[in-house]
């Protein structure tokens, strides 16, 4: 018999595989589901039928019932101190195509309402690491929605939330909770209400945990890389790609600060991608970014011992060992991260936005005296026609955000939960990549 197509349950060829089983790696559907102590698996590996919950309704690899968008959603996990610039996963191969690879498992956790629904996954990304991610859909959808892919930046502390101390972060949330003695806020959930609002526009979006983050660890010894961020993306990218909702539509992809530029790079490589939204995204290497954000609120000394560190990691490719090193910086040279540390401090992203052959827009919180009108023109300067910039008012930040701020490195960034969001930058935003998927 002829194996049914990777995308089609190998049963049901008209069905969509919303899982593979762990021996042979056949494509499944929700009714030919089996799931065992060591995984799903086909009916054919186990000789066992699929099993049916007592109330009659089929399980798709962890397909939960489904609740209204509006209700209680789950408590965010508390945000985690990460020691250092980290991130992960390298070079991607094809989800799910590896018979060692984990089944992705799927749960809706939001019905269909006027708005959106929301499906939350678990996909294998590069390495065989779990990701967690949520797929939103408009509610009115048709049978092919364009879609969109959320890539966190740097402060992400999962698919919804940046922390409250944003811009090449990790570190400075660090700097900000061991050295200024300030607990940080509960963050700003800015991907889950970006993901709504596209939803709004009649636009999918998937959104996924950043590797590194207390959403998604880890394992013991691991080190992080920059390939290994482009890789996660690209899984992510690739699992969008093959949803049944989203079909052969066209895609876009959103990156938040040094998300963006993972964005652009994102879309040098894949010809599906249609446009690309930077939003919050320097200009200069993030290394020079920290270092004037360390000058304006910590003095020019602390900067130029920042900058001193950043020379010898580069010219050796080992960090200064943390007795040399003041206080205030070894958090962002933790022990481990050295290559990951010089690649992402002396990226370039005017090199990687020359790069891009579909149209940007630019987006830039007012307020944001991080990421600088300087920074964007870099940047335009170099985008292909098309491309746009998108400021927002002056009272929002690097968040899009207008709730204030207090006591961070991060110049305007808020202390906790956001007010405000800045609506009608967000809700441009979501119109131009409207208008540039045809939606």
């Amino acid at each position: 018999m002829l194996e049914a197509p990777a995308t089609s349950c190998v049963n049901h060829r008209r069905r969509t595989k919303v899982a593979a089983c762990g021996a042979c790696g056949r494509g499944l559907c929700t009714d030919c589901i089996v799931h065992t102590p060591v995984g799903v698996k086909c009916r054919r590996c186990t000789g066992v039928k699929a099993g049916v919950p007592s109330d009659g309704a089929h399980v798709s690899a962890g397909v939960g019932s489904e609740v209204a968008a509006g209700a209680r959603r789950r408590p965010w996990a508390t945000v985690l101190v990460v020691a250092g610039l980290a991130v992960v996963a390298a070079s991607a191969f094809a989800l799910m195509s590896r018979d060692t690879s984990p089944a992705p498992t799927e749960t809706v956790d939001a019905a269909l309402t006027a708005e959106f629904v929301e499906r939350h996954t678990t996909f294998p990304g590069p390495g065989g690491h779990d990701l967690g991610g949520t797929l939103t859909l408009p509610g009115a959808a048709g049978a092919r929605v364009p879609a969109v892919l959320i890539i966190p930046g740097l402060g992400a502390m999962d698919r919804n939330t940046v922390s409250a101390a944003t811009t090449v972060d990790t570190a400075r949330d660090a700097l900000v909770v061991t050295v200024g003695g300030k607990a940080l806020g509960e963050g700003d959930d800015l991907y889950r209400d970006l993901s709504e609002s596209l939803a709004r526009a009649g636009i999918a979006s998937f959104r996924y945990d950043r590797r590194g983050t207390n959403a998604s660890p880890l394992p013991a010894g691991r080190q992080l890389t920059l390939e290994d961020e482009v890789g996660d993306a690209r899984a992510a990218l690739a699992l969008l790609g093959e949803r049944q909702e989203v079909g052969e539509a066209p895609l876009a992809v959103i990156g938040h600060d040094t998300g963006g530029l993972v964005a652009m790079r994102l879309a040098a490589a894949h010809p599906r991608v249609r446009a690309v939204v930077a939003v919050s995204t320097p200009g200069r290497p993030p290394g020079e970014v920290v270092a004037d954000e360390l000058a304006r609120s910590r003095g020019a000394p602390a900067a130029d011992q920042f900058r001193a560190a950043v020379a010898t990691l580069t010219s050796t490719g080992k960090a200064p060992t943390p007795e040399t090193l003041p206080e205030l910086l070894r958090p962002i040279f933790a022990p481990g991260q050295d290559a990951y540390l010089g690649a992402i401090l002396t990226l370039d992203p005017v090199a990687e936005a020359a790069r891009v052959p579909v149209p940007v827009l630019l987006v830039r919180g007012g307020g944001d005296k991080g990421v600088t009108a300087a920074d964007t023109d870099r940047l335009a300067a170099v985008l292909r026609s098309g491309s746009e910039t998108l400021v927002g008012s002056a009272l929002s930040d690097h968040n899009l955000s207008t709730a204030g701020s207090a006591g961070h490195v991060h110049s305007n960034a808020p202390v906790g939960p956001v007010d405000h969001r800045d609506a009608d930058a967000r809700d441009a935003l979501s119109a131009w990549v409207k208008a540039r998927l045809g939606a």
